[in-house]
């Protein structure tokens, strides 16, 4: 992805839009002349933009947004301020949820916890006052991600609350997922059955059509999810299998910090087969991913081959340990 590609994404236009950029003089011209009428362009403009973020989010570095974020909420907040018609207001609450979401986990990721809460108490009022309770579900999910083992697994069940009874099965299959990874972790074969329900409800879902934070969810990543729960629960057959094609799908992917956390995987894998060697060259890819998308949550994925790699002799293994302790210490916070 080109600058010029990502500066229209995070504007939330087109290529055919663009245009529009080239001219700021008449722009502000316009905004001199005197206060606009809040219309529908400039509401799906914002919408656009927002998804532009999301889209942004998985394949920058945090620390590359958050001050473009945080001045699109502000905007937000100005034009929610201003008094718009109840027609509009609804939609400018929902986008700003998305949007304050988003920069919780964003801010978590930067290390901000304080500005971390208070996104996500944004995010909650935005949720009430757009009448869209499912935006909650992406913060809860988004908590989830930052939390181990049983603090993880209750952050998902409660996102699952924020669920309608029916539709938004990108959301849907996403939890889902994310319930089956943090069962594995804690050894429950009923996240087999849970993977199940995640797929079927993939199937339905139109991840480009429904939510910010659903354009994330493609085969890859669904492939992705399967393999780290297979992982966990220690499954080898249908580990080859979903490794297999999480590779695949990462072949050309420009993602980081989903291809850090499938390297990761895979790396967990080959060394509880006793594969020392594969397993080392994979965390080092891990590893590598992680530090170009410069992802906490990427190095989180690399807490279990932390471990591993500190019962091993070899000298590889001991230099991507000194490695992977000196990333932690820039990026993220040391594993639990």
């Amino acid at each position: 992805m080109d600058r010029r590609t990502m500066l229209i994404l995070a504007a939330g236009m087109t290529a055919e839009t663009a245009a529009t950029i080239a001219d700021p003089w008449e722009r502000l011209s316009r905004a001199l002349t005197g206060p606009q009428t809040l219309d529908e362009d400039t509401i799906e403009r914002l919408e656009a933009r927002t998804i532009g973020f999301h889209r942004l989010e998985y394949v920058l570095p945090a620390r590359a947004i958050y001050q473009g974020l945080t001045t699109h909420i502000n905007e937000l907040s100005n034009l929610l301020q201003s008094g718009p018609p109840d027609r509009f207001r609804r939609r400018l609450a929902a986008t700003a949820g998305e949007a304050a979401t988003l920069a919780s986990w964003i801010a978590w990721d930067l290390k901000q916890p304080g500005q971390s809460a208070s996104f996500e108490r944004v995010s909650a009022l935005a949720a009430k006052e757009s009448g869209h309770p499912i935006i909650q579900a992406c913060t809860y999910a988004y908590r989830s991600n930052a939390a181990e083992g049983h603090t993880a697994y209750e952050a998902v069940r409660q996102a699952q609350q924020f669920l309608p009874a029916q539709g938004d099965d990108a959301t849907r299959a996403w939890l889902l997922s994310r319930e089956a990874e943090e069962l594995a972790a804690l050894g429950d074969r009923r996240a087999v059955d849970l993977l199940h329900q995640a797929e079927e409800a993939y199937g339905r879902a139109r991840p480009h059509r429904e939510r910010a934070w659903t354009r994330f969810l493609d085969p890859g990543r669904m492939a992705a999810f399967q393999l780290s729960t297979y992982v966990r629960l220690g499954d080898e057959r249908q580990v080859i299998e979903a490794g297999q094609a999480a590779l695949s799908a990462v072949a050309q992917d420009a993602d980081h910090k989903k291809v850090a956390v499938i390297y990761a995987d895979i790396a967990q894998a080959q060394l509880q087969i006793g594969d020392v060697a594969e397993g080392i060259a994979y965390a080092r890819r891990a590893l590598d991913a992680a530090q170009r998308g410069e992802s906490t949550w990427g190095l989180q994925h690399l807490t279990t081959v932390e471990k591993a790699l500190s019962t091993q002799q070899d000298q590889a293994a001991r230099d991507l340990l000194g490695d992977i302790v000196s990333t932690r210490r820039t990026l993220g916070p040391s594993p639990a």
